[in-house]
């Protein structure tokens, strides 16, 4: 630290050529990642009210009631009926707090073990890791859907929870969460869903009439879910949801705090202090956009996706890796040649997309941020790369 502050303006004028390196999302570049430029109004709204501390709810009471206005809401969007839920700094926590939940309600079990799909985040892992629990991973079939004779055979006595993921980080695959609901019928195993993308498209992808296989709590054995609103739901980063059908389960696995100014409560999370700025923004957004908001979000970058693969079918020497379900879109080489030398000239380009060396992908998410224009000139460079490295041979 120096020994006396700088003014407003040395800051302003140090602060923009320290970040100069940071891609932003209106530049085009940016076609692999699951986040976006949040909504405006939500941005204005998270900095008049960046002070709201969550984790002394009792300080708070008009943001807490905020909270749950926000997941009753949401809970209906995602067919549950008297949801409990809490907003979380992502994805990741909210699977992590599944993943105490399962082992908690299962102290029986000396070596818990919870199924996941091979293409399941790595939340999972790292919450296997701090939890002692032990994945069990299921295959995948060549077409990326989830292996199911696979999935019923890693359930045993250890089984304290199962996992099916609604709109892949890989593919944007919707597991057969209703088939998974019939495999552990009267098992007393929890299952959770991880929406964290698929969350805030599929409820409007079925608005719009694109079929979509059950996949939230409409699928009776669904426990708990998480979706993300700073992916599609446009909220600011970061911003994440866990939301639990079974209320009496935060008495039976929750934290309490004894010593806070607001008073006792009991909570799942892991962090303390929770922005409750986020929440407050997201209702904003709620409010702001409305159903038909949110389906004109998705159907632009539903069209967009159309788009995108209908010229990667026009390149020689790519293909989809599949037909997308929703605006995530997976490039592979049609020769099965390694898809790293392809990134590697792309990123050179500018373009950062998504790679996956497991399933010999890279992924393009087409979020509201990306444009029709960005796709011609990402395409074109595509087309141009690929003949470079002669995959067409």
């Amino acid at each position: 630290m120096q020994e006396n502050g700088l003014s407003k303006q040395e800051i302003l004028k140090l602060l923009d050529e320290k970040l100069a390196k940071d891609l932003t999302y209106d530049s085009g570049s940016i076609l692999g990642s699951m986040c976006t430029e949040p909504f405006e109004l939500a941005k204005e709204v998270y900095i008049k009210y960046i002070s709201k501390n969550l984790g002394d709810p009792g300080l708070f009471s008009g943001t807490t009631e905020l909270e749950q206005e926000v997941i009753k809401e949401l809970g209906e969007l995602f067919h549950g009926n008297n949801l409990i839920g809490t907003f979380t700094t992502g994805g990741s926590e909210a699977n992590l707090i599944a993943m105490r939940i399962a082992k908690k309600l299962h102290p029986e079990i000396k070596s818990p073990e919870v199924v996941v799909p091979t293409s399941a985040h790595v939340s999972f892992d790292k919450a296997a890791d701090l939890l002692d629990i032990r994945l069990r991973k299921v295959n995948l079939k060549s077409n990326f859907e989830l292996d199911l004779d696979h999935f019923s055979s890693l359930i045993n006595d250890n089984t304290c929870g199962v996992v099916a993921v609604a709109g892949t980080t890989s593919l944007g695959i919707v597991d057969p969460i209703g088939e998974i609901g019939n495999i552990i019928e009267d098992k007393n195993i929890f299952f959770h869903v991880d929406a964290a993308f698929g969350g805030f498209v599929l409820p409007f992808l079925n608005l719009l009439n694109k079929k979509i296989p059950p996949w939230d709590f409409s699928v009776k054995n669904v426990d708990s879910l998480t979706a993300d609103p700073h992916k599609m739901g446009l909220g600011v980063i970061p911003s994440g949801g866990f939301f639990l059908k079974n209320g009496e389960i935060l008495e039976k696995t929750g934290f309490e705090i004894p010593y806070l100014a607001g008073g006792n409560f009991k909570h799942f999370h892991i962090v303390g202090t929770r922005p409750g700025a986020s929440v407050i923004a997201f209702w904003v957004v709620l409010r702001s956009l409305g159903i038909n908001g949110f389906k004109n979000v998705i159907k632009n970058c539903m069209n967009n996706t159309q788009y995108l693969t209908q010229r990667i079918s026009e390149i020689e020497g790519i293909k989809l890796s599949v037909n997308p379900i929703m605006n995530v879109v997976g490039i592979t080489t049609e020769n099965g040649k390694s898809i790293c030398d392809l990134d590697s000239r792309l990123r050179k380009k500018g373009w950062m997309l998504g790679k996956f060396e497991d399933f010999n992908l890279i992924r393009v998410v087409v979020m509201p941020h990306v444009t029709r224009a960005h796709l011609i000139k990402f395409t074109d460079d595509l087309e141009i790369v690929v003949k470079d490295l002669k995959l067409t041979c």
